[in-house]
């Protein structure tokens, strides 16, 4: 299974609750050059899931709309994903083709850290709009095929 990671991009720090922050100017260029990116990659993601937050939707919003591309807001991915539940949760898309997760920080480096064996979760940063791209062999191996941030695309 491929599996992409992307960190949503840049929020408004003010909002009401922090499942209300929205992106920022900044933010919003920021998706729209990801978009840019994966629509010229030679391997898509056929369908987005997402964490329900709004920053992750309007994120994830304009990713579908340079693919065509359907989104499924996921509850499960929501800020403090659990990487084990993510794992279990994304068992339901093998098969599907490439997917795409737009998710938060911590959550998603402590998630391909787990995927990659990798010992030292807290060090595997992701800044906003950061995209990784993971071949999963099983739910217990992947390989990092690339991790482009936002200002490389």
């Amino acid at each position: 299974m491929d599996l992409f990671l992307l960190r949503h991009a840049d929020a408004l720090d003010s909002a009401p609750s922090d499942m209300e922050r929205p992106l920022s100017e900044k933010g919003q260029l920021q998706a729209a050059k990801v978009a840019r990116y994966l629509a010229k990659a030679p391997l898509k993601p056929v369908l987005i899931l997402s964490s329900p937050a709004l920053r992750t939707l309007e994120t994830a919003q304009t990713l579908a709309r340079a693919l065509a591309v359907d989104i499924l807001p996921c509850a499960w991915a929501q800020p403090g994903m659990h990487p084990e539940e993510a794992i279990d949760e994304l068992k339901a898309f093998r098969g599907a083709g490439p997917v795409l997760l737009v998710g938060h920080q911590p959550d998603l480096g402590l998630l391909a850290a787990r995927l990659l064996s990798y010992h030292y979760p807290e060090r595997l940063p992701v800044s906003k709009a950061s995209l990784m791209h993971l071949h999963l062999f099983s739910t217990e191996a992947a390989e990092l095929n690339s991790f482009v941030p936002c200002k490389l695309m």
